[in-house]
């Protein structure tokens, strides 16, 4: 019974440093961000898809406003934001996503239902997408949520000045 005992502690220590090792480790870093803009005009076909689903209440996304319609679109431009990632856990990070914090004039962030993951050592890139009125610019705060072995980390990380 003493041996089962002992070994029991040494396995309950084993796992603690486990997991002290996993929060040591689970560390992702963004390398860098861009952007490209385009005007909603040049691209009527997903304008008019977006201008359907705010007027019908079924954004697929993440809605910035309670606004239930959309002008001309060329009130209007896509922010497309590029987020190099750089996984330097030993794991695989899972359920990747980023969302932009808004500012007074964004619409909405076009949702992106693909699964990301970023193999352990690897680095790779994520992209979300806003549509927001023209003029605006695009300095935003940017939140990436990743999962590591099904625990939640995040990193906050500013595009601009």
């Amino acid at each position: 019974m003493k041996a089962a005992a002992i070994v029991s502690v040494v396995l309950l220590i084993a796992c603690l440093l486990g997991i002290g090792v996993l929060y040591a480790t689970a560390d992702m870093a963004v390398e860098s961000i861009g952007v490209i803009a385009v005007e909603a005009a040049t691209q009527p076909d997903l304008f008019n898809q977006l201008r359907q689903q705010v007027e019908t209440g079924s954004v697929l996304g993440t809605a910035y406003t309670s606004q239930s319609w959309l002008d001309d679109a060329s009130n209007y431009q896509f922010y497309t934001y590029t987020i190099r990632l750089r996984n330097d856990c030993f794991v695989t990070a899972d359920m990747i996503e980023a969302q932009v914090t808004p500012m007074d004039g964004d619409i909405l962030q076009i949702g992106d239902y693909t699964v990301k993951q970023l193999p352990a050592r690897t680095t790779g890139d994520l992209q979300v997408t806003i549509l927001t009125a023209v003029g605006m610019h695009p300095v935003r705060e940017i939140n990436v949520t990743y999962y590591v072995w099904g625990m939640p980390f995040t990193l906050k990380t500013t595009y601009g000045q």
